[in-house]
């Protein structure tokens, strides 16, 4: 993939914290689940059948492309339940792997302390974002890492609503800690990556184009919904 390789090329503009590394492992097995409903629904073809058409060269030459289809179909359904099963087969998160390896290589990889988890819990009790209205401390835990251990300018990307909503104030938040600023937040790494003086190629923005459609199918992995 496009994307990961630019990152892994450039893996010291990238901040990976131990947290990110566990949300990962947690969260492959729904996503995956998630897919493989996804695809069991949406890849059905509905049977059809029909005496009177049955004498047509083209109906039959259509059957023998159904009966074709149904077949790759369970050998995509099997390739899923595969990687369900097995990580190393899953070219996703071998890539995330690499990217993991090359940042322990660096000692690129930020680690979570008590005194983060207690700075984390504090931020939950008091309501301050980055928070969300579910019980883990993930994005609190992320965001103390970066206070305590990030001194220059960053960039946020992703499509959490806990950071959508409430830019301004974790700009304050973070100008306040670190002295350092957000200059901006996207959804979308190639834009991160220009902002960084990084090229990006046409073939990583249509490979991302296709990632963030998907990604509207998974919003509950990576979004929580506000509290009204």
């Amino acid at each position: 993939m496009h994307i990961f390789s630019t990152i892994i090329e450039n893996i010291d503009h990238f901040i990976l914290t131990d947290q990110i590394i566990q949300e990962f492992e947690r969260s492959r097995e729904g996503v995956i689940k998630s897919v493989q409903q996804r695809f069991q629904i949406e890849s059905k073809l509905e049977n059809f059948s029909s005496s009177y058409l049955q004498n047509l060269e083209e109906f039959n030459e259509l059957i023998k492309i159904q009966k074709l289809y149904v077949a790759q179909q369970k050998i995509v359904s099997s390739s899923i339940a595969e990687i369900l099963k097995d990580s190393t087969k899953d070219p996703i998160a071998n890539y995330f792997k690499e990217f993991v390896n090359e940042s322990l290589k660096k000692d690129k990889v930020l680690y979570t302390t008590d005194d983060i988890v207690s700075k984390a819990v504090k931020r939950k009790n008091i309501g301050n974002p980055p928070t969300s209205n579910k019980f883990s401390l993930g994005d609190e835990i992320n965001w103390e890492i970066i206070l305590a251990n990030i001194q220059e300018d960053i960039i946020l990307v992703g499509r959490d609503n806990t950071y959508t909503n409430n830019l301004t104030f974790l700009q304050k938040d973070y100008h306040k800690q670190t002295g350092y600023d957000i200059i901006d937040l996207t959804e979308r790494i190639s834009v991160a990556l220009e902002r960084a003086g990084i090229k990006t190629t046409e073939a990583l923005i249509k490979e991302e184009d296709k990632v963030i459609d998907d990604l509207k199918h998974y919003d509950d992995f990576w979004k929580y919904k506000a509290v009204e």
